[in-house]
């Protein structure tokens, strides 16, 4: 007795199914796969956001800031004008949503930005948010789709950048016959 066979849902066939819905999905999936992108570096998509919130060091509990420049599920970016070491631990409390929401975490501190580079908004710490609950990164996700992306205020490391092909220069080349 042969075996049964799996119907397909639609008519259509697996491969074509697959590749529509991934065209559907988004746009710079398309870019992406043709190398138009660079990659993404982080876990999470950055968004421009001016929060206050207040920061606070763990071993002295002196203020370290109470501004944000963009915010994202993983962490934030914070204006300060502190020293402050990297990997130092932060006490992070905001209001992100227009729900009465607090969200309060432990923190660590994963950037010093010196503020001295064209494109920077000043001093700056980014942070890390250590102990965040699931929840709690649930609702900020889904409140910050709404808002925009943070541009990249810099160009990617050269290591990260694709080498560009001349392809006039091939051309000329070979119609030189070289």
């Amino acid at each position: 007795m042969p075996a049964p066979q799996a119907t397909r849902a639609f008519g259509a066939a697996p491969a074509t199914h697959v590749s529509q819905s991934l065209r559907l999905l988004t746009p710079s999936l398309v870019r992406a796969a043709c190398g138009g992108l660079p990659p993404n570096r982080r876990r999470e998509i950055r968004r421009s956001v001016r929060l206050g919130c207040r920061v606070v060091r763990r071993s002295d509990w002196r203020l370290m800031g109470d501004r944000t420049v963009d915010l994202s599920p993983q962490g934030m970016l914070l204006l300060s004008d502190e020293r402050i070491d990297h990997g130092d631990e932060l006490l992070v409390s905001f209001q992100a949503t227009e729900l009465p929401i607090w969200f309060d975490t432990r923190a660590t501190v994963t950037r010093v930005v010196a503020g001295r580079r064209p494109g920077d908004r000043g001093r700056a710490l980014g942070v890390r948010f250590d102990s965040l609950p699931s929840v709690s990164r649930l609702i900020l996700r889904g409140h910050l789709r709404r808002l925009p992306t943070t541009l990249a205020q810099r160009e990617p490391p050269p290591e990260l950048m694709q080498e560009r092909v001349d392809y006039a220069s091939m051309v000329k080349d070979i119609f030189d016959g070289r």
